[in-house]
């Protein structure tokens, strides 16, 4: 036991440094998605207009390294940490939007890329192999942009559930305090009492502060004074 605290504990450190850091780095994996595309296309215009190579061979040229397969699934798999393990990140819909939106753009401009080339291809062979290499890689990419849409529109409308933004910590139940018994008890504050039998059968007024008849009784009682008194006698 003692060997396991210390590893669960650790491993749940980990796993709080991961939550705390994965919007972060979705962030910076948009960001580079983002750069990788409008790297693409500024390579397309310095081929075109600086080194005045074909636009078809430029568009070959460019077509695979416009947005990477790695980084559209590490991505989509970041997004969908952000939306659904508790707590949710705060900006977690509008990441997942942004994404979709640059997964899109990526995928259109690869797929012209890959029309475009065609063109450069020589023999028919290598037309075949490229359609083939190239569409598979455009349609994950469609299929993860389209995943990101589906799960922006879900929880938009109410059918998906995002996790809470905070999680909930249940209080414990405070402690029920120890019940004490009374002072008093009825049976003992109920009824009137007298000093004596004398006053009760006398109809007196019954005293506020008599001691209750079972008390009485526990109280040790006087003995009766003795009624008799030495008699004078005339004689002596």
């Amino acid at each position: 036991m003692s060997d396991r605290d210390p590893q669960a504990s650790k491993g749940r450190a980990m796993l709080e440094n991961l939550k705390r850091i994965r919007q972060p780095v979705t962030w910076a994996v948009l960001a580079v998605i983002c750069a990788s595309q409008l790297l693409g296309v500024t390579r397309l215009v310095l081929l075109v207009v600086q080194q005045h190579e074909p636009v078809f061979d430029a568009f070959q040229g460019i077509g695979q390294s416009i947005m990477s397969l790695s980084l559209v699934i590490a991505l989509v798999g970041l997004v969908c940490a952000c939306l659904f393990v508790p707590p949710a990140a705060g900006n977690a819909v509008r990441l997942a939007k942004l994404s979709a939106w640059a997964i899109a753009i990526g995928t259109a401009l690869q797929l012209v890329s890959l029309i475009m080339g065609l063109a450069a291809t020589a023999n028919a062979f290598g037309v075949i192999m490229e359609i083939l290499g190239g569409l598979l890689d455009i349609v994950l990419k469609a299929v993860a942009a389209g995943v990101l849409w589906v799960l922006v529109r879900g929880v938009r409308s109410g059918r998906l559930d995002m996790a809470p933004a905070v999680v909930e910590v249940t209080a414990p139940e405070p402690a029920e305090a120890p019940r004490t018994p009374p002072v008093w008890q009825p049976e003992q504050a109920s009824g009137t009492a007298w000093r004596s039998a004398r006053d009760a059968a006398s109809g007196a007024r019954p005293d506020i502060g008599a001691v209750p008849a079972d008390a009485a009784e526990e109280l040790p009682t006087a003995k009766p004074e003795s009624r008799w008194r030495p008699r004078n006698d005339p004689d002596r």
